[in-house]
């Protein structure tokens, strides 16, 4: 990336390892004229080492578990910065956030919270509710390296991030088959929110025309020159445009409500025995493939018996084809088995009482949600009342209620 120093760049000082940091300005230019529309606050290392490009020391800190570290001299030095005709944007990783006691800093910098598919893997529920506070204190939240894993696609319809960051390789080749998957995810994203689109790499003019093509507004990179201090970053009108970023607010959607308390309002609900209830299972299954890579699959099996051998077998291979499955139910271990996750469920949770499959991807979104009626008879010709919808706001507060209920 094209960067500068900032005015506080002089100020270097020394993070994880004693290793010496200074900060910089990186320019985000509008991809279509040109113009000045942000700056952003980032750290680096030491000129001619591996660790002088931002990304690279980004990733080696957070690999050390370090990334808060860096994170508090980020915030540190945006309080310094002065006031300009551009936004100066702060990213910071979403879990430095309560340590940095941003959430409750209301006159801070324009933050801007990373989400990586690491942190929502590991902590679910905690990572679901530092992205509602960060959007009550007026955060943007911005989904990270878009095009190099199939897992950042996958956020994007749960997140619902104000902000997507491509990855540098994603226009640093030609144009392929997963290009066109990843434009595809992008658009049917931007097209239901007011998210933009910030491709990093643009390194050159063919850089810049492949980035557009991928519905990128805005970029960051080698082509663009670099600003002047902070004081000056406006050069003339004609030069500057000021990127428009809207905080979206909370999505509703707790553990205090089940997936069929939320499926079910508004919309019949079907009595059926369990036999259907597994085969319509198992073709939103089939589905959940043919959605793609990018996809997310939630089934909460009531309790651990009921995730049947072949029924792991299956999930096992669904795995095999999805970013993200999860299992849930009373007496099933926390672990993770041929990429599934398995997670238990509180026996006193009201959700117990349900049979639930979420299938969520970029373009194809559905939730089962039945309740059990306790009728007296064989496993398969239990009785349940369901729902089937297709509503993609109501298929994300289905996972969010399940996915809430797990800290990790």
């Amino acid at each position: 990336m094209s960067a500068v120093p900032a005015d506080a760049a002089a100020d270097a000082e020394t993070a994880f390892g004693g290793l010496v940091v200074e900060t910089e300005l990186a320019p985000i230019h509008r991809l279509g004229s040109g113009a000045l529309s942000a700056v952003e606050l980032q750290l680096r290392g030491p000129e001619g080492s591996s660790l002088h490009d931002a990304t690279a020391l980004s990733e080696a800190a957070r690999a050390m578990h370090q990334k808060s570290e860096l994170d508090r001299i980020k915030w540190r030095r945006a309080g310094r910065q002065a006031e300009s005709a551009v936004p100066h944007l702060v990213t910071v990783d979403l879990d430095s956030l309560d340590e940095l006691g941003a959430l409750g800093d209301r006159g801070g910098p324009t933050t801007v919270a990373l989400i990586t598919e690491q942190a929502l893997i590991a902590a679910p529920a905690r990572t679901l509710r530092t992205i509602a506070a960060a959007r009550t204190a007026g955060m943007l939240v911005a989904v990270d390296g878009v095009g190099a894993r199939a897992q950042a696609l996958a956020l994007l319809p749960l997140v619902e991030p104000d902000v997507i960051i491509t990855s540098p390789a994603l226009i640093a080749r030609a144009a392929d088959a997963s290009t066109a998957r990843i434009a595809h995810a992008v658009a049917a994203y931007i097209e239901s929110s007011s998210a933009v689109v910030i491709a990093q790499g643009v390194d050159s003019e063919l850089h810049r025309r492949r980035a557009l093509g991928l519905a990128a507004e805005y970029g960051m990179g080698a082509l663009y020159p670099t600003v002047g201090s902070t004081g000056d970053a406006a050069q003339a009108d004609s030069d500057v445009e000021p990127i428009s970023l809207r905080p979206r607010r909370a999505v509703p959607g707790g553990p205090e409500l089940t997936p069929f308390a939320l499926a079910s309002e508004g919309r019949r609900r079907t009595s059926s025995f369990k036999r259907l209830l597994v085969s319509m299972s198992k073709l939103l299954e089939t589905n959940a493939v043919g959605a793609g890579p990018e996809t997310i699959v939630l089934g909460t099996f009531q309790r651990a018996e009921h995730f049947t051998p072949t029924s792991r077998v299956r999930w096992a291979q669904l795995a095999e084809q999805v970013a993200y499955t999860g299992v849930y139910g009373v007496g099933i271990d926390p672990y993770v088995d041929s990429a599934v996750h398995h997670a238990p469920l509180d026996p006193n949770d009201p959700i117990v009482d349900e049979w639930n499959v979420v299938v969520l991807g970029p373009h194809f979104a559905c939730v089962l949600a039945a309740l059990d009626m306790h009728t007296d008879a064989a496993d398969l010709d239990r009785e349940f009342r369901y729902v089937l919808s297709y509503d993609r706001g109501t298929v994300i507060r289905c996972a969010h209620s399940i996915l809430a209920r797990f800290e990790g």
